[in-house]
């Protein structure tokens, strides 16, 4: 405890803290340091390994996003990694992984909550991987005046499906595969026959595979190609995660 020239106390005395604000004498009891249980310990082990596994995903896929998301995704992104890790019983608390996790709970993940890809493309884009670490993704036959949203100021589109491993455990990734669908916005009849696309991903033996899906819109009233995407609208999302074992 100390007095001070101008008669006011300061300092602790037991578990009061003397303190002077203003003209005002404060007393205030001591603040009691927090103690974490095992379990409070174990649980944010955990989310900080959700969080470090968000920022890889985030890094993978940037060419799927491109910054466009929207100002909560990186909590919404940390706290579905923790649910895909969290849904695998065997893990133990304070030392789950997402290599170890539900990774199905991933698919669908919006990066843009303002533009969710369903939207969008009125079919389904699938992905899986098979015992031979063969991975596919099939791109239903689609009618592009009936099953895509067009924007008035678009005179092109493309929809991007590229597949990315990241190895967690030596914090890289790597480009498994990526496709460009080209859409002019001027011709909107006809078909679009469906495609299977085929990766070997045994060289990415430890991985975890994602596949992400975007859609971009581009004016050319320029004379060049402008994106017009931003983070009013940009819709991408996860498709699918696979671990290659």
């Amino acid at each position: 405890m100390k007095i001070v020239a101008n008669g006011a106390i300061r300092g602790l005395a037991g578990n009061l803290v003397a303190r002077k604000i203003g003209n005002q004498q404060i007393l205030q009891s001591r603040p009691r340091k927090a103690k974490q249980t095992v379990a409070t310990k174990k649980a944010s082990m955990d989310f900080g390994q959700a969080s470090n596994a968000g920022g890889f995903v985030r890094s993978a896929l940037s060419d799927t996003h491109l910054n466009l998301y929207d100002s909560n995704m990186v909590g919404r992104l940390n706290g579905q990694i923790l649910r895909a890790m969290r849904a695998n019983p065997d893990q133990i608390p304070g030392k789950m992984c997402l290599q170890h996790g539900k990774l199905s709970r991933l698919a669908n993940f919006q990066f843009n909550e303002n533009s969710n890809t369903q939207d969008f493309l009125n079919f389904d884009i699938e992905s899986s991987l098979n015992e031979n670490n063969l991975l596919a993704i099939e791109i239903p036959k689609f009618k592009k005046d009936r099953d895509i949203t067009f924007l008035d100021a678009a005179g092109k589109m493309i929809v991007i499906i590229n597949a990315m491993a990241i190895d967690f455990a030596k914090a890289d990734y790597h480009i498994v595969s990526y496709t460009e669908i080209e859409i002019n916005c001027a011709q909107l009849e006809g078909w679009r026959e469906a495609e299977r696309i085929e990766v070997d991903c045994t060289p990415f033996v430890g991985c975890v595979v994602f596949v992400g899906l975007s859609v971009l819109y581009f004016n050319n009233s320029r004379g060049r190609d402008l994106l017009i995407n931003s983070r009013a609208l940009h819709p991408a999302s996860i498709v699918g995660a696979f671990n290659v074992t």
